[in-house]
């Protein structure tokens, strides 16, 4: 980008003086007179005289040309080079505009090396830029040089759900049934003296005496220790009761669930009502029961000079979260690019607002945006319960809003910025909306005590992740939500233009859940499209129509009567294969001692599942199932009874059951 041009104006020097004339005089005699032979004799002459001379007029020499002075050679100036040091990459990153996007203040072209799509080594690496300006009368060009930190890759680590151990059972490495691997064939092996329970303590510590569930941690190094770095990975460990084939222990509380939803991004106009009560009420056949909605920050000009924001770019989408949050639910926002006005944009993109980078002189000002926009929202009767500092910073989008983030600046701003993004409001800050929900960013960004003190939720997305449970969330005790993932429905493929969703999209989107809320101990999940954009090809809750798919059907097996501050309880997480059981509900001393179970059988057959419940001074003398098969959805069954602290109950093959009291 040219950011401006300089005229210099040429002084013109040098001179000179024209060279004196040389002048000379010539001078002639006149003849002596003489007598002629035979003639008498002269008197005698008289005395010669000397004749006056007189001067012959001289003709001056000519004049010689004044010798020229030398033209000057013209003055150059040197342009100016504004290029920031990179934001560190991670190894396998391909140099693009991110780092490559030098900006000078004449017209001119730019030549960098290494070169646009090299891919750097470990380590800290020199670039450099040559300037070649346009107009090389006036201007020089002009080299500078940079250096770009490429750490080590964080490998994408998987640990499958191992099978169940059997209650009082002395736990050693062996006895775990599967082990962390990493995908994209990077091979590896697992530190066997780094098998831990989640709070760090040896496996042999894990508590077997109880039936329930323990979160296991292991690290896992890579072979290629040069370019990935090792990852801490968890699972989560069933412990099957001897008695029963399932246990719920309502004495052992986990953490406290603040609700699902979905995002109305870009979504311009009022919903109508009877959309807002299918997503947000529980009054209708239909109703989803959500109670989370997610907003977009529109990118709304920002004047430095009176720090106010264009708030006509905001307000059509606060609507739908005023609408939303007089339905009781929670309403938190995100940004997907600050102004463009604050940014070192990606000239390569065809909109400034498309990727680039949030410039480090404007830090203070897109903390005081931030700012103005909760402020503004409250006007528009939106009281933001959170506000996100980026979506997806590590994902580069060539054809939507985006802005690239290193762990590093996210954690430079929030120490120093994230106080006054929030302050004089009781909204929280959420950060870093990683697209992959990557442990390496939370880790960056809550190791520097000042920026995790201004962090309060830390929230991900789960595009190529799976539920995790982020090692410096747990220490510090910070909330943790998923904040976007949408499914393909099984049914999709290559060759089809359109498909319906079923009872499998059901299950995948229960399973993700129930593996983020036992697992990756979430506190809220919050799907990504409410509405279909395309009926023909379905990856939203509901229909145009307003009916739910089998996705939001899934979703509403836990959103429906699991309500903001119930809590999660103890269970046995996976007792058997396929089959996956979650507790929830209300606080234990409540007085209207809720409870509900969400079961999952993926399996193509029936299962009997008999389960134990350690009421912790709760009642419950019954349970009432909804369920979801193939051929119905979110049906209404007998109520099944529960006697001695035991209920058995038959799962349908491929269902989703919720028992409540």
């Amino acid at each position: 980008m040219v950011i401006g041009l300089l005229s210099l104006g040429l002084a013109a020097c040098g001179g000179g003086g024209d060279a004196p004339a040389d002048s000379s005089t010539a001078a002639t005699t006149a003849p002596v007179a003489t007598s002629s032979p035979g003639a008498s004799p002269a008197p005698a002459p008289a005395p010669a005289t000397t004749p006056t001379t007189t001067p012959t007029p001289t003709t001056p020499a000519p004049t010689p040309a004044p010798t020229p002075a030398p033209t000057p050679a013209p003055t150059t100036s040197t342009p100016t080079i504004i290029w920031l040091n990179p934001a560190s990459i991670a190894w396998g990153t391909a140099l693009s505009t991110a780092q490559l996007n030098a900006t000078a203040n004449v017209p001119g072209t730019f030549t960098y090396s290494p070169a646009a799509g090299t891919k750097l080594e470990v380590g800290t690496q020199t670039l450099s830029v040559t300037f070649t300006p346009q107009d090389t009368t006036k201007y020089a060009s002009t080299t500078a040089v940079r250096t770009l930190i490429v750490n080590k890759a964080e490998p994408p680590v998987r640990w499958d759900l191992p099978a169940a151990v059997t209650q009082g059972s002395a736990l050693t490495p062996a006895q775990v049934s599967t082990t962390p691997y990493a995908l994209y064939g990077i091979g590896g092996t697992v530190d066997p003296a780094s098998y831990t329970t989640a709070d760090g303590a040896p496996l042999s510590a894990a508590t077997t005496s109880t039936a329930g569930s323990v979160i296991l941690q292991a690290t896992f190094v890579p072979r290629d220790s040069a370019h990935y770095r090792t990852a801490l990975v968890s699972t989560a460990l069933t412990i099957k009761p001897a008695a029963a084939a399932a246990a719920i222990n309502f004495g052992s509380a986990k953490q406290t669930i603040q609700g699902f939803g979905g995002s109305a991004a870009w979504y311009y106009s009022k919903m109508a009502d009877d959309r807002l009560n299918a997503l947000f009420g529980t009054s209708l056949t239909d109703s989803l029961g959500l109670s989370i909605l997610r907003l977009r920050i529109a990118p709304a000009e920002w004047n430095t000079t009176t720090q106010t924001a264009d708030t006509t770019q905001w307000t059509a989408e606060l609507e739908n979260g005023a609408a939303a949050q007089a339905r009781g639910a929670l309403v938190f926002a995100s940004p997907w690019t600050p102004p463009a006005s604050m940014k070192i944009v990606n000239t390569t993109r065809s909109n400034p607002l498309y990727s680039g980078r949030l410039d480090p002189a404007h830090y203070a000002d897109y903390a005081k945006y931030l700012n103005s926009y909760i402020r503004y929202a409250a006007t528009r009767n939106v009281r933001l319960y959170a506000v996100s500092l980026q979506n997806e910073p590590d994902w580069d989008p060539a054809t939507y809003e985006s802005c690239l983030w290193s762990p590093d600046e996210m954690r430079a701003w929030t120490a120093a910025q994230g106080a006054a993004a929030v302050a004089g409001t009781t909204t929280k800050l959420m950060a870093p909306e990683s697209f992959y929900f990557s442990q390496a960013t939370a880790d960056t960004l809550l190791g520097d005590a000042n920026a995790a003190a201004n962090v309060s939720i830390i929230g991900g997305h789960l595009y190529g992740g799976v539920p995790a449970y982020p090692t410096s969330a747990r220490r510090l005790g910070k909330d943790v939500w998923m904040t976007e993932h949408f499914l393909d429905s099984v049914n999709k493929a290559d060759n089809k233009t359109s498909w319906q969703t079923s009872i499998d999209d059901a299950i995948a989107i229960a399973k993700e859940i129930h593996d983020g809320f036992t697992l990756g101990q979430y506190n809220a999940y919050v799907y990504w499209w409410l509405v279909n954009s395309n009926d023909a090809q379905p990856t939203g809750l509901i229909g145009s129509d307003n009916k739910p798919t089998y996705f939001g059907i899934g979703l509403k097996h836990f959103a429906y009567f699991i309500r903001p501050g119930y809590v999660r309880y103890d269970t046995t997480t996976l007792p058997q294969k396929g089959v996956r059981v979650s507790a929830f509900g209300t606080p234990a001393g409540a007085a209207d001692n809720k409870a509900v179970v969400v079961l999952v059988n993926e399996n193509a057959t029936d299962v009997t599942l008999t389960t134990s419940i350690n009421p912790a001074g709760r009642t419950v003398t019954s349970l009432t199932p909804y369920r979801t098969t193939a051929t119905a959805t979110f049906e209404q069954q007998a109520a099944v009874a529960v006697s001695g602290n035991t209920f058995t109950v038959t799962l349908p093959a491929k269902s989703v059951t919720t028992l409540v009291n």
